[in-house]
C-alpha cells in the first residue's frame, strides 16, 4: 500500500446562500399538511385496548360469515357517551353493553349511545354480533377472499379511504394510530385449519366435528395488521433464530416452501443484527392463493402462493414483508401521508436482504435497478404524475413509486449520510422509541439526531420534505504541478423536479489507476470549488464513484476486459469493443438526469435534449476502441419509455436526431464525426438508437435537426432571397453551397471561423449557382458564410464542421 499524504481545504462558494427554515421549526410533527384545518378523530376521544373476535360460521358457497367481536373500550376523556366503531357493509344482528344497546348503524359507522358516559380510564365491553358477505377493494387489492377453500383477508385496500381495512370482517377503530391487543376464535371444519397473529393457544374439538382455534396476540397492532386465513392448510414448524417459524401451506407445498425460505436463518439474523430483538411471538406465513403480492400482518404474513415456487426468484419480496416487522408492524407510521416510513423502508430491505445473501455488488445493483427505474418513472403519469415528497403523499399514491421505490432510495442516502454505526443505531433507537406505537417522519429525524448527535434538519428538509432530486456534477479541474501537485476542483449543482438548493457531503475520488483516493466534500452552492494537495498526478476525477447518493444519476462501472458487445447497465448505453488493448480499461458511464448545458454558439438548427445527456470517464488503455450505442425512447410506455418525449416531438422523424459531443463543460457541443440512427422500419415510432462510431471521454447528447423551435435568432440567415444553403450540415469533409445571386456584380463568398477570421475567400461569377468548399484542413467549428458586395453582406449561415 502507497502511503499518500492528503490537504484538503474548502475554498470558497462562487454564491452563497442561507440555510432554508424548517418547515417544523417547533420540532413537532406534522402528520397532515399545515395549511389544512385540524380533523377530529374517534381516537381522540376513545381507545381499543382489546378485541376478541368470534367466527363461528365460514360458508364458502356463499362467501359470507356470522361472528360476533367483543371490543374493550377505554374514555380517553371525560364524559364520552357515545362509541363510534367502522364495520363495512354487514348486517349487524345486535349489539350489547353492559346495561344497553342503543345504536345506529349506515352501512359504515355503528354509532353505539352508553347507557351512562364513561370518564378517563373507564372501560367498558360492547359485543357486536354480525353476519354478511365481506368487502373486497375496488382496486382488486384489500378486503376479504372467498377462493375455493380458502378464505382470507388483506389488511389493506388500496383504493379505500382510509386505507386500513380491519372494517371488512370485524368491528374495529379502523386507524393507524389505535393498537389493541387480540383473541381470535375461528371456527372451521375438521379439514380446516384457522390461522391469525400470534400464538396458538388452543385447538378445540366441538361435539359437532367442527373445530375452534384460538390464537392470541399480546403485542399492541393496528387494525390493518389483524389477519385470519382458512384452508386445508399443513403446519410446516421451525425454530429461526430462537424465534418460532410457522408456515401454513397445503401438503404438496412442503418441499417448495421450505426451498423458497432456505436462506430464512440468514435473513432473520441480518435483520435483527440491524434492526434489534424480532418483535413477535412466531414469523409466520400463510400461503393463500393470490398472485399481487403479499400483506405485513404481523407474525402472520399472508402471500400469494405463486410466489412460493422453490426457488428464490421471490426472496426480497418474502423479506420485505418480514421486515415489517419492525418498519410497519413495530412502529406504524401515524398516517397515510408517511406511509415512507413503512414501505420506502420495508423496500430498502429487498436491497438490504440481497447484500445479506449475496454480498455488496447485489446490493448495488438492486439499488441501481431501483434508482433508475424511480429517476425514469415516479414522476409520469403512469405512476404518481409529478415529483413528490416523501411526506403529506396524496391518498391515490400512497402505495406509488414515490413511497415504495423512491423511498428505499433516500433510506440508501440516509445510511450513508450517518455511517454504518450511527444508521444503524439510530434505527434500532427509533424503534425502540416508539415501540408499539406510531411514527412521523419528523419523529424520525429527531430519533436519529438524538441517537447520533447529527443534526438532521437539514437533510431531512433537503431529501425527505421537498420532491425531486439534487444533480451534482464536476464542471472543471484546475492543476498545478510541482512538490505537491495542487487541483482545483470546480463543482456544480442542478436539480431534478424542484428549484432546491441541497447541502450535502460527497465523496470525491482522484485516481491514476495506481493510486486512489477519496475525500468528502460538502457541496451547498450552485457552484463550489475544492482544493486537494496530492503526490501523485491523477488523471481521473469523479463524483460518488461508490453510489452513496440517489441524485439524479443512474450509472455504471465496468473494467473491460473483452472484445464484443457490452452492455452497461441502467444506463441506455451498450459498447461493441473492438479492441479491448490490455483488458484493464475502467469505463464508468453516467448517465444525467437533468438537461444538458446549452449551446455556447448558435445551433445551427439543432435543438439539444432538454431533459438528459451522458458522461463517459475513466482510465482506457492505450489502443482501447469501442463503438456505443445510445437508445433513445419519446413513447409513453410505462416499462421503456418516458425518455426523449420532449426532444422527439410527434410529427419529428427520427431521421433528423444527431447525436452531440463535447470533451467537457469548456467545450462546445458538436455532432459527432461519426454515427448512425438505427431508426429501424418506423422512423415516427421515437424509438431506436444512435451509434458512435469511436466512444471517447466527455459528454454526449442527443440533439434534432428543427429549425422551427430551435430559437436561431432572427440573425442568423441575413436575407433568404439570395437562398443560400448549404449541404451536408453538419460537414465532415467537403460541403456543398448553393445560392441565387442573380444581377449581383463582384459577389464574394467569404468564410469566418467563430474568432471573426476570415479562412476563405472566393470571387464568384455572375451566373454562378454553387460552390464546393473543402474543408478538409479545417478544425471543428462553428463557421460563418457569407455572399458579400463591397458596400453590403447579402446573405449569411453557419455552418458546423465536425470531426
Amino acid at each position: 500500500m502507497n502511503k499518500i499524504t492528503i490537504f484538503v481545504f474548502l475554498l470558497f462558494c462562487f454564491q452563497s446562500f442561507g440555510q432554508r427554515p424548517h418547515n417544523d421549526p417547533g420540532n413537532k410533527h406534522l402528520a397532515k399538511d399545515p395549511g389544512m384545518p385540524a380533523v377530529a378523530s374517534i381516537t381522540d376521544t376513545i381507545h381499543v385496548s382489546h378485541y376478541s373476535i368470534y367466527i363461528d360460521t365460514i360458508n364458502f358457497t356463499s362467501h359470507a360469515i356470522r361472528a360476533k367481536t367483543e371490543v374493550t373500550v377505554v374514555a380517553k376523556l371525560n364524559g364520552v357517551s357515545v362509541v363510534s366503531l367502522s364495520l363495512l357493509k354487514l348486517v349487524i344482528d345486535s349489539i350489547t353493553t353492559p346495561s344497553g344497546n342503543a345504536y345506529s348503524y349506515n352501512d359504515t359507522t355503528i354509532s353505539i349511545t352508553l347507557p351512562a358516559p364513561l370518564n378517563q380510564n373507564d372501560t367498558s365491553l360492547i359485543t357486536v354480533y354480525y353476519h354478511g358477505i365481506p368487502q373486497q377493494d375496488a382496486s382488486g387489492w384489500g378486503g376479504f377472499y372467498f377462493s375455493g377453500s380458502y378464505a382470507f383477508n388483506l389488511g389493506v385496500g388500496f383504493a379505500a379511504d382510509p386505507h386500513n381495512y380491519g372494517r371488512v370482517w370485524y368491528p374495529c377503530l379502523d386507524e393507524f394510530t389505535d393498537r389493541s391487543t387480540y383473541d381470535f376464535y375461528v371456527t372451521t371444519d375438521p379439514v380446516h385449519k384457522a390461522f391469525c397473529n400470534g400464538s396458538l393457544i388452543s385447538e378445540t374439538l366441538n361435539p359437532n366435528g367442527t373445530k375452534t382455534w384460538q390464537w392470541s396476540m399480546q403485542q399492541t397492532i393496528p387494525s390493518y395488521l389483524a389477519s385470519m386465513a382458512v384452508a386445508p392448510f399443513y403446519s410446516l414448524e421451525r425454530t429461526s433464530n430462537g424465534i418460532p417459524v410457522v408456515w401454513a401451506c397445503l401438503p404438496g407445498d412442503t418441499v417448495k416452501t421450505l426451498n423458497t425460505f432456505s436462506n430464512l436463518d440468514t435473513i432473520l439474523a441480518g435483520f435483527i443484527d440491524a434492526y434489534g430483538p424480532y418483535p413477535f411471538s412466531k414469523v409466520g406465513y400463510v400461503e393463500i392463493p393470490f398472485n399481487s403480492g403479499a400483506m405485513e400482518h404481523a407474525s402472520s404474513i399472508h402471500i400469494g402462493k405463486a410466489f412460493i415456487d422453490g426457488s428464490k426468484t421471490y426472496e426480497t419480496l418474502w423479506a420485505h414483508e418480514l421486515s415489517h416487522m419492525w418498519w410497519g408492524d413495530k412502529v406504524t407510521c401515524e398516517t397515510a401521508g408517511d406511509m415512507w416510513l413503512n414501505e420506502g423502508f420495508a423496500s430498502y430491505n429487498e436491497a438490504f436482504t440481497e447484500g445479506i445473501v449475496s454480498g455488496i455488488p447485489a446490493y448495488k445493483d438492486w439499488l441501481r435497478t431501483n434508482h433508475r427505474k424511480v429517476l425514469q418513472f415516479a414522476h409520469t403519469p403512469a405512476q404518481d404524475g409529478a415529483y413528490l415528497a416523501e411526506i403529506n403523499i396524496p391518498h391515490d399514491h400512497t402505495y406509488g413509486m414515490t413511497v415504495y421505490q423512491k423511498g428505499a432510495d433516500l433510506v440508501h442516502t440516509l445510511r450513508y449520510y450517518m455511517g454504518d454505526s450511527l444508521f444503524f443505531a439510530g434505527c434500532k433507537y427509533h424503534l425502540n422509541a416508539n415501540a408499539y406505537g406510531n411514527s412521523n417522519s419528523y419523529q424520525l429525524r429527531d430519533n436519529l439526531a438524538a441517537s447520533s448527535g447529527i443534526n438532521m434538519n437539514r437533510f431531512f428538509d433537503d431529501w425527505i420534505f421537498t420532491p425531486g432530486f439534487p444533480h451534482f456534477s464536476i464542471d472543471s479541474v484546475n492543476e498545478f504541478i510541482g512538490a505537491f501537485n495542487h487541483y482545483y476542483i470546480h463543482t456544480r449543482q442542478k436539480t431534478k423536479g424542484n428549484a432546491h438548493l441541497y447541502a450535502m457531503p460527497v465523496e470525491l475520488n482522484l485516481t491514476d489507476g495506481i493510486n486512489d483516493t477519496t475525500v468528502t466534500v460538502t457541496i451547498d452552492s450552485l457552484t463550489n470549488t475544492f482544493h486537494v494537495a496530492l503526490l501523485f498526478t491523477p488523471v481521473w476525477f469523479s463524483l460518488d464513484r461508490n453510489e452513496k447518493i440517489s441524485d439524479a444519476i443512474s450509472d455504471y462501472e465496468k473494467t473491460i476486459t473483452v472484445t464484443g458487445n457490452t452492455p452497461i447497465p441502467e444506463t441506455f448505453v451498450s459498447l461493441n469493443v473492438i479492441n479491448a488493448a490490455n483488458g484493464t480499461t475502467r469505463l464508468r458511464i453516467e448517465h444525467n438526469w437533468v438537461a444538458p448545458d446549452p449551446f455556447q454558439n448558435l445551433s445551427a438548427g439543432i435543438r439539444i435534449s432538454d431533459y438528459h445527456y451522458w458522461k463517459t470517464d475513466g482510465i482506457f488503455d492505450p489502443g482501447f476502441l469501442s463503438k456505443a450505442t445510445f437508445t433513445y425512447n419519446g413513447t409513453s410506455s410505462s416499462t421503456t419509455g418516458y425518455v426523449d418525449n420532449t426532444l422527439i416531438l410527434t410529427g419529428n422523424s427520427e431521421d433528423s436526431l444527431v447525436m452531440l459531443y463535447r470533451p467537457g463543460a469548456g467545450y462546445d457541443w458538436l455532432p459527432v464525426n461519426g454515427f448512425t440512427v438505427n431508426k429501424g422500419a418506423n422512423a415516427f415510432d421515437k424509438i431506436g438508437s444512435i451509434t458512435v462510431d469511436t466512444l471517447k471521454k466527455g459528454e454526449y447528447a442527443f440533439g434534432i435537426y428543427d429549425y422551427t423551435v430551435s430559437g436561431i435568432p432572427s440573425d442568423y440567415v441575413i436575407a433568404d432571397k439570395y437562398n443560400l444553403k448549404a449541404s451536408p450540415n453538419p460537414v465532415y469533409d467537403v460541403c456543398h453551397f448553393s445560392f441565387n445571386i442573380g444581377n449581383e456584380k463582384n459577389v464574394v463568398l467569404q468564410i469566418t471561423d467563430s474568432t471573426g477570421k476570415q479562412v476563405f475567400h472566393t470571387k464568384l461569377k455572375n451566373d454562378q449557382e454553387s460552390f464546393i468548399w473543402n474543408a478538409a484542413g479545417y478544425n471543428s467549428g462553428i463557421y460563418e458564410i457569407c455572399l458579400i458586395t463591397k458596400s453590403k453582406i447579402l446573405s449569411s449561415i453557419k455552418v458546423v464542421l465536425s470531426r
